[in-house]
């Protein structure tokens, strides 16, 4: 199976296109070049379509994806609040895209092709509304309110309509700021980096007499013995596919920390931090779990690292020049 990587490079808004190779070589086969800064990027495999957040004229712009990784512009749609984060419903049919700069939350249909249509649905006043992403097993959109220090919790109803759950948000620690998710592979714990106090915290879902609810069952830092630094600029969060391990970057400390999943009941342990490119901002990791993937905000270039499948432990292979401030990153796979 062949993989593509695709960086989205802001200020010299551009998409790239690489190929990985099995090897951990890459290759870059494409540059597309976009009329406004690149934002969130992201993908629905089964209709070959990339979606791509652009500002400050707010769009999405859809491509096609062909079958040998190359872009080819399909769309441009019109959208309310600058794009921070860009995902969709279990059946597709649904683009959730939230708008850090203006406290929002759009619900925006897909038709039959992919194309997006006009929002149906638009929340307001979620301050900092950072990430969207849906927990399909249990039908429940997180959405992280960065300056709230919560995240709501949203039913998906059959009309498309987000309505608030009985609980209506978690609440974090003061003044952490939750940034990013990511669940587990079984869907059963969540797993929150919190930009300002450089913590991860770890979320339970229990239905309990027939009753939803999102319990914490641990908050840890991304620092060795907890050490406390004056400013954290925490960012991204990934887990390996097999479940066994997490990652997640700083921007201030220019790390990647490594943690390892306790399979029974989903809490984390600190492994090791690594020291690595300026200000990463966005990773991701390959279909495989062999590489990880990091791009440099500051320095424009990315580096891949090959994963240990026992031990998680990484072990840089090379470095690559890319675009100007590339802010987001994913694999795909042709």
């Amino acid at each position: 199976m062949k993989q593509i990587v695709y960086i989205a490079n802001s200020t010299s808004q551009t998409i790239e296109a690489w190929d990985l190779y099995p090897d951990g070589k890459m290759e870059l086969i494409q540059t597309i070049n976009t009329d406004g800064n690149v934002q969130p990027i992201n993908y629905i495999k089964d209709k070959n379509l990339l979606y791509v957040g652009i500002r400050p004229k707010n769009r999405i712009i859809v491509y096609t994806i062909k079958k040998d990784g190359y872009l080819e512009k399909k769309n441009e749609s019109c959208i309310p609040g600058s794009p921070n984060y860009i995902s969709f419903s279990p059946k597709k049919n649904l683009l959730f895209c939230s708008s850090y700069h203006t406290n929002s939350l759009s619900v925006i249909p897909l038709n039959q092709y992919g194309i997006p249509k006009d929002p149906i649905q638009i929340i307001y006043d979620i301050n900092g509304c950072h990430a969207a992403l849906m927990n399909i097993k249990y039908n429940i959109l997180f959405v992280t309110a960065l300056k709230e220090d919560c995240i709501y919790l949203y039913n998906l109803t059959q009309h498309g309509i987000l309505k608030h759950t009985k609980q209506k948000f978690i609440q974090t620690k003061l003044n952490s700021g939750p940034r990013h998710i990511s669940f587990h592979p079984n869907e059963d714990f969540i797993y929150t980096i919190n930009e300002l106090n450089g913590t991860i915290d770890v979320w339970k879902i229990y239905i309990r007499k027939n009753i939803f609810k999102v319990e914490n069952i641990q908050n840890t830092s991304i620092i060795e013995n907890n050490i406390i630094f004056h400013q954290y600029w925490s960012a991204d969060i990934h887990l390996t596919s097999c479940g066994n391990f997490l990652y997640v970057s700083d921007r201030m400390l220019n790390s990647l920390s490594l943690f390892r999943i306790n399979k029974n009941n989903g809490t984390i342990s600190f492994v090791k931090i690594y020291y690595i490119e300026q200000q990463p901002r966005t990773f991701c990791i390959d279909f495989y779990d062999k590489y990880i993937i990091v791009a440099s905000q500051k320095s424009n270039n990315f580096s891949i690292y090959s994963i240990n499948q026992k031990t998680g432990y990484l072990t840089k292979l090379n470095t690559y020049s890319t675009g100007i401030e590339p802010l987001w990153i994913l694999t795909y796979t042709i």
